[in-house]
Parts: structure tokens; sequence; C-alpha cells
């Protein structure tokens, strides 16, 4: 019997705790497994275990290429073999787990909380979390709503910001699908805000500049001031805040007052950039009659607002057209926007006066008492 130190065994039976060879403590490879696995130098280790030097105990598998066709031809290299260790996805009954990467290209390997992930794995784990988190706090948001609604009480006004007068929050009450759409409207509407008063400032520098060839400029400015707050309002409460409650409420009579009103808009957009002397608008025409007096600074500007209003039409066609379809693929129609119509006016207070003025009207005249 050779006179040998005792070996310490882990829970390997077969594990020396060296490194120098990996294949040298299984018992089920041969000489050319441990010379492949001594000669790759692409091989990637891994062991997820308190014990760093437990090797699991897995087979090796190999398989040969004969090399295809150019092996054949005199351009391959011959036979290549590949060594997989058997069952490395799987965990061992004493709770460790061994991964072998044999390729240089699928190596890449990060360490996480619980062990070592591959980083793309890691990276799609962690937007599922961001996805699941936001999801949450969108549903906590809607469940208050509804049970503020629910219990009589109102949200908090909070739009406009300087003076609310009503709840606005698209996070909160537009279905998720549809959020992108609104919110894009919602810039259009605000773009149409910035432009108004990039039209008005236009119009006053071509007042005070005064071209020979533009006539009832102070006309002009003036009808741009008052579309300030005219066109502001009209096209919030006509199109905008229409299509935001057809998207939260899903409703078809909603949908057809933004199709009408947005479609005066549109063609409003087209007058703006025609730009009709004295109609308040900074416009093509009046660029022209400015560049034509020899007034480049008003021209200038008017050649701006002119973009600006051809711009904002191409982004208000295609948003409309976007709305069309949503609205055709979700089935409305126009006589379920009628009825929806009359039962929004029965249930309104000037519905049901009007209701019962008529309903006293018709009783007095069966009775003959019209006192």
């Amino acid at each position: 019997q050779p006179d040998t130190a005792p070996v310490l065994m882990s829970r390997n039976p077969f594990d020396d705790h060296s490194d120098e060879d990996l294949f040298a403590d299984d018992p089920f490879g041969d000489s050319q497994t441990a010379a492949a696995g001594r000669q790759n130098s692409n091989t990637t280790r891994v062991l997820v275990d308190d014990d760093q030097g437990a090797v699991a105990l897995h087979s090796v598998r190999r398989s040969e290429d004969g090399g295809g066709f150019l092996s054949n031809v005199g351009f391959g290299s011959g036979k290549s073999r590949s060594y997989t260790p058997v069952g490395a996805d799987t965990d061992t009954h004493a709770g460790y787990a061994e991964r072998d990467v044999y390729s240089s290209g699928n190596s890449g390997v990060t360490k996480g909380a619980g062990g070592f992930v591959h980083g793309d794995r890691e990276a799609e784990l962690r937007q599922r979390e961001e996805a699941l988190a936001a999801r949450e706090q969108e549903l906590r948001a809607r469940e208050a709503n509804v049970q503020m609604m629910a219990s009589g009480a109102r949200p908090p006004l909070n739009f406009p910001p300087l003076y609310p007068i009503m709840y606005h929050a698209i996070d909160v009450e537009v279905p998720t699908g549809d959020r992108r759409t609104v919110r894009t409207i919602f810039y259009l509407w605000l773009a149409l805000e910035a432009m108004l008063v990039f039209n008005c400032v236009a119009c006053l520098i071509v007042m005070i500049s005064g071209p020979k060839d533009v006539a009832n400029t102070g006309a002009s400015f003036g009808s741009s001031f008052v579309y300030l707050f005219t066109i502001s309002a009209g096209s919030f409460f006509l199109w905008y805040r229409p299509v935001y409650n057809a998207y939260m409420k899903d409703s078809s009579m909603f949908f057809y007052f933004f199709f009408i009103f947005n479609g005066f808009h549109i063609l409003f957009d087209a007058y703006m950039a025609v730009g009709v002397p004295g109609a308040g608008s900074a416009g093509m025409i009046i660029m022209l009659q400015c560049l034509s007096s020899d007034k480049k600074a008003a021209g200038a500007l008017c050649g701006i607002s002119f973009s600006l209003w051809v711009l904002h039409l191409l982004a208000t066609l295609f948003m409309y057209r976007k709305v069309r379809t949503h609205y055709k693929a979700r089935g409305h129609t126009f006589s379920e926007a009628k009825q929806q119509a009359y039962q929004g006016f029965a249930q309104s207070s000037a519905g049901q006066a009007a209701v019962t003025t008529a309903a006293g009207a018709y009783m007095r005249s069966n009775t003959g008492n019209f006192v």
C-alpha cells in the first residue's frame, strides 16, 4: 500500500480540489477528453456553490463533425470535436450547478444576485421588472380613480396649471394602448398655442415695419390677437377634449365630435398658411408682399409662420387618419353615436328640464287647463 497523505474529499467523491485539470476527477471521461479540456483556451467554467472547489457530477458528451463538403474538397480542416457536459443546466441534489461555455462568442456571463447569469438574460429580466412595476403603478392609480368616482368625490382639478378648471391625466384615464395617440394630439394642441403666439408676433412686426404692398396690417394684427383666445379655447373644447373623452370612454359620439371640429381645424390651418391680408395670418401671401417691399425681417417671420402652419396641417391630417382607423377598427357607427347623444342629453340637467316642460305642456293640452 503506497504511503500517501489522506485527501480531504468534498461532496463530490471524485474531487481533489485540483484546478489544473478540469477533467481529471471525472471517472467517466477519457484521456482524449481531458486533453481537449486542457487545450481548449476558450472554456469558461462557472460554479454556483458555496464550495468553489466542488465539481458537479457530469459526464462529457463528445460529438464529431466530418467537416462537410469543404473538407472533402480540401478546404476544410478535417474533423472537429466538441465536448458538452451532460446535465450541465440541471441543479444537483446538493444544491449547486455547473455551466460550461465552450465557445468564446457565447461567454457573456455577468454576476447577478443569485449567481452568474448571462447578460442578455439579466437585461431582459430587468426590463420585465420595470414593465411590471409601471403596470402595477398604473393599476393602482386607475383603481384609486375608480374608487374616488364611485364614492361621489371628484379628483382634484389640475388643468390648466395656473387656473385649473378640469381634471386631465392621460396616464390615469386613457387606456395604455391609446396613450401615445392621445398624447400626440395633446402635443399638437400645445403646438397650436405656440404657433398662435408666434403668428401674433409676426403680424405685429409686419404692422410696425409698414410694408407698402401689404394692406390692412392693423386689422391683421387685431385678428391674430383675438385668435389667441378664441382658437385656443375652441380647439381645446371642440376637438381635443372630445378625442380625449372618446379614447377614455370608448364613445362613438365623442369620436364624431372630433371628426367634425378637427376637420374644420384642418381647414383653419390651410387658411392660416395662405395668409390672406387683413385676416390675422402671417402666411404665404403676406410673406411675398413683405419681400416685394424689401422688408426682409418681416418676410422671414412670415416664412417661418407659413412653414409651421403647413407642418401642423400635415401632422393633424396624419393623426386624423389614425383616429379614423381606430374608430373603424372598434366597430363604431353613426347610429351608435346618435343613441349616445340622446342618452347624454336625457341624463343632463338641461335635458331633464326640457322633458319636464314638454310633459307639463302635454298634460295641460289634454286637460284643457293652460293656467
